[in-house]
């Protein structure tokens, strides 16, 4: 009687938040529309309605570790959800509301026979249960951990980059590397003790958060490219409900952005800026912990195991795009499905189906390599009929051999359909020149410069360190595993197969030479995640050995897992060093004022322009989609022939190379105008500039500094 009239409680706790919460909703989607209640109502939402969900998904979890789970499968349902609705009708802010407003409802009607405590009488039982004294040198520790969290945050915020630059590492000081190598030893510390476990997580994911946010937060303009495609689209979507013609992928995380958006009035290039880096920071150490603690049984272990986190490829989630959000749930189904492995019930199969279909929405890059591996996962020979033994096994090889091939067939297929161009060359497929084109002196490159030869050697070589520890995991457990866990092999080795297929076989002449190889090299960062379980439970075996050793290998040990960490970092953002050069120019102040000439140059009438690709997606950003005859305004994507005459232009500006570039549009699109861009920084600019002063009608100087000059042909 006692434990139902507690649980009746519990429910009007929920009741009562659910018609706050609706109530606050309504308020500021129709009145308010203030972003920082936004912020704060979707919070709520993720935190009380994800503890719910969770609750349903699995009853053994406690706490934080259930909370994840449930977070994780809203967020994906919603994703489904929204893309049902975007390719049956559009996504508008109706769409949105009725989603918010259905979801307490629903949450209610799921958890109505689940019986657990409510995030509230949770925060009420830890508020009053008996607290266990912490040392006086943890909190100095923590204090010290969260000082330098703070300098790091402070520094980058006070130097934002709007210049033109290849690195975020030409701009920043060093003491952004000081601040943060010193919070990386601190936590890491915190960690390896095992003990207070929410102060070292909380620690943790601030961490992880400036980790991956550095050039979110550099970049106040935006960083890379592809973002401004997607921000452009979402704005685009949020404007009409839809965008024509409708792609068959990314709908995923544009549901999310636009989720936020509509619902919680957060502006689209906030909510799609920090969408990764912050779901990347709330989720996977949540994670990772959830399947250290299920590896190793033990959670002071488990906490040290987090220190792996910082082996995988990390430069994965610095910047949000369909990849990266689709990276970083093919992790989580990876890390979710441990108890599954080891033939633990919880979290059941149609959680895992769940968000591996809602990684198929985001990316098909690493969505089918997700379903894949929840196939493999599905047709486990132990779970097979033994008086089908034979069909099973022919059902099985004829799965692996298509997951060998289904990347590159998709790849074919869609370039049919799309009428891309996509060669196939078949004499590549020669294992032994695989072998002879690789370079195994990348590995141990030495450029006499102490620091930088160290971080290179450490970054470099973590890949291989984790083939390592999992080969010799599963040489030392393999008696003692699961045979599911050869799903996570065959999935890798699957994905293998079709990176070393896409990264020979396939030509994407519809890109620039350099960039051909981007789409094959997207498969070798989800290989290693598919390794994540081995590693944690390698690293386990690791770190219960070294308790027992004495301090100063304790010690020594702490300073390389935290080289390692920094290494890391440096690498994860594009370079301008002694080992590598980036070739890409991030969008400055000076390209967007370019494109703010032209525009107003043209005084509304038709044009094409010539420019790179910083200045085109600042264009992207400033004006949207733009086409005549089929044909973007500005010269993208790079595979195009209007790319072609810009790099005509640069070679050797005349009107004679700008009036082909018209003529390339119908007549009936009436352009008369092209315009030329020169960047300061372009290969040979002055030469350039002086060159097309003689060639064009008239030419205008853009940003401060004339970092850009902008020149006009008309066809007369």
């Amino acid at each position: 009687m006692v434990k139902l009239l507690k649980n009746m409680l519990q429910r009007i706790q929920l009741n009562i938040f659910s018609v706050l919460f609706l109530a606050l909703f309504v308020l500021n989607a129709f009145a308010f529309e203030n972003e920082w209640l936004g912020c704060a109502l979707l919070v709520s939402y993720l935190t009380v309605f994800g503890w719910e969900i969770g609750g349903v998904v699995t009853r053994q979890e406690k706490a934080i570790l259930r909370w994840w789970l449930g977070a994780w499968v809203l967020l994906s349902c919603l994703m489904i959800a929204l893309t049902a609705s975007y390719y049956i009708w559009k996504v508008t802010s109706e769409v949105v509301y009725v989603t918010i407003l259905l979801t307490p409802p629903i949450v209610l009607w799921m958890s109505r026979h689940s019986i657990h405590k409510t995030i509230f009488s949770h925060a009420h039982d830890l508020w009053h249960e008996a607290r266990h004294r912490i040392a006086p040198s943890v909190w100095i520790v923590c204090s010290l951990a969260a000082l330098a969290l703070a300098i790091f945050f402070t520094t980058i915020s006070t130097h934002p980059i709007t210049d033109s630059v290849r690195s975020v590492w030409e701009r920043l000081p060093p003491s952004v590397f000081i601040g943060l190598t010193i919070a990386c030893a601190l936590i890491f510390a915190l960690l390896i003790r095992g003990r207070e476990r929410a102060l070292s997580l909380a620690l943790l994911c601030v961490f992880i958060f400036a980790f991956v946010s550095t050039a979110a937060i550099a970049f106040p303009i935006g960083f890379g490219f592809d973002s401004f495609i997607h921000k452009a689209t979402e704005s685009h979507i949020a404007q009409f409900g839809t965008i024509s013609p409708k792609p068959f992928y990314y709908i995923g995380q544009y549901a999310l952005v636009l989720f936020t958006h509509h619902g919680f009035s957060i502006p689209i290039d906030i909510a799609d800026t920090f969408l990764v880096p912050f779901l990347t920071a709330l989720l996977l150490p949540m994670a990772w912990f959830f399947a250290s603690a299920h590896i190793t049984r033990k959670r002071s272990v488990a906490m040290a195991t987090m220190t792996g986190l910082f082996l995988l490829p990390l430069s994965s989630f610095i910047i949000t795009t369909p990849q990266a959000l689709a990276n970083l749930w093919t992790l989580l189904l990876v890390l979710a499905c441990v108890p599954y492995l080891l033939e633990k019930e919880h979290p059941r199969l149609r959680v895992l189906f769940i968000a591996a279909l809602a990684t198929l929405l985001i990316h098909p890059i690493a969505g089918i390599p997700a379903l894949l591996f929840f196939m493999f996962l599905t047709t486990d020979p132990s779970l097979q009929n033994p008086r089908m033994i034979k069909l099973n096994r022919i059902a099985r090889a004829f799965l692996i051999i298509i997951a060998c091939v289904i990347l590159p067939l998709s790849f074919v297929i869609n370039a049919a359909i799309s009428g891309q161009q996509i060669k196939i060359d078949w004499s590549a497929l020669n294992p032994i020149a695989w072998l002879g084109a690789l370079n195994f002196q990348v590995f141990i490159e030495n450029h006499f410069s102490p620091l930088l030869d160290l971080v290179y050697l450490l970054g470099r070589n973590t890949p291989l360190l984790i083939v390592l520890i999992a080969t010799l995991t599963w040489i030392g457990y393999r008696h003692d595993l699961s045979r599911r866990f050869r799903a996570l092999f065959l999935t890798a080795l699957a994905i293998l197969v079709n990176y070393l297929l896409m990264s020979t076989a396939l030509e994407f002449t519809f890109l620039i030479n350099y960039e051909r190889s981007n789409y094959a090299a997207r498969l070798l960062p989800i290989i290693l995640f598919f390794l994540a379980p081995l590693i944690i439970l390698g690293l386990g075996h690791f770190f219960v050995n070294l308790k027992t050793r004495p301090i100063i290998l304790r010690a020594s040990c702490l300073a390389l897992i935290v080289a390692f960490a920094m290494s890391n970092f440096y690498l994860s953002y594009p370079r301008r060093d002694a080992y590598e050069i980036n070739r890409g120019f991030n969008v400055g102040q000076a390209d967007i004022d370019a494109v703010r000439v032209v525009e107003d140059w043209a005084d509304g009438k038709p044009y094409l322009a010539l420019a790179n690709q910083s200045v085109s997606a600042a264009a992207i950003q400033e004006i949207g989609f733009r086409y005549y005859d089929g044909i973007f305004f500005y010269p993208i994507p790079t595979g195009e022939k209007m790319y072609e005459y810009f790099l005509a232009m640069n070679e050797s500006p005349s009107r004679a190379t700008a009036f082909d570039a018209i003529n390339t549009v119908s007549h009936s699109e009436n352009i008369k105008t092209i315009f030329f861009i020169v960047n300061n920084y372009w290969w040979e600019a002055p030469r350039i500039i002086e060159t097309a002063k003689t060639s064009a009608d008239d030419w205008k100087i853009a940003g401060a500094g004339g970092k850009a000059h902008v020149f006009r042909y008309d066809l007369k």
